[in-house]
């Protein structure tokens, strides 16, 4: 018998939307998106057409041996965001980082969208 039990004990993944930011400056769109408990290795961004995806999936959340699962909320799950990207960003600069469960994606903006400063003459 369990120490603890707990109502819904049937475990199935699910799907989770990681909470992101979005900033611009003039020259680039910088997405923020909360991807905690993976490594690198566990986060996958693609680009089809115009949509960008991200994915993280953890390899394994088996519990460490010798324990039992009673309750299960934080795994199994996996990651997956989609964004359009517009015509202003340049789909051949896409670079990407994760650090501190932080996936930090910049997008280039196409130099024909980045503002001109036009001089007025006298």
């Amino acid at each position: 018998m369990s120490a603890l039990k707990h109502k819904d004990e049937q475990v199935s993944e699910r799907i989770v939307q990681p909470l992101v930011n979005v900033r611009q400056t003039d020259k680039e769109v910088i997405l923020e998106a909360e991807m905690v408990g993976l490594n690198k290795e566990d986060i996958s961004i693609e680009l089809q057409d115009d949509e960008l995806i991200i994915k993280g999936k953890p390899k394994s959340c088996e519990p460490p041996k010798g324990y039992t699962v009673i309750h299960r909320e934080r795994c199994p799950y996996e990651y997956m965001r989609k964004f359009i990207l517009g015509n202003m960003i340049d789909k051949e600069k896409i670079e990407a980082q994760y650090e501190n469960g932080i996936l930090k994606v910049t997008l280039q903006k196409v130099a024909s969208s980045i503002p001109k400063k036009i001089e007025i003459k006298s």
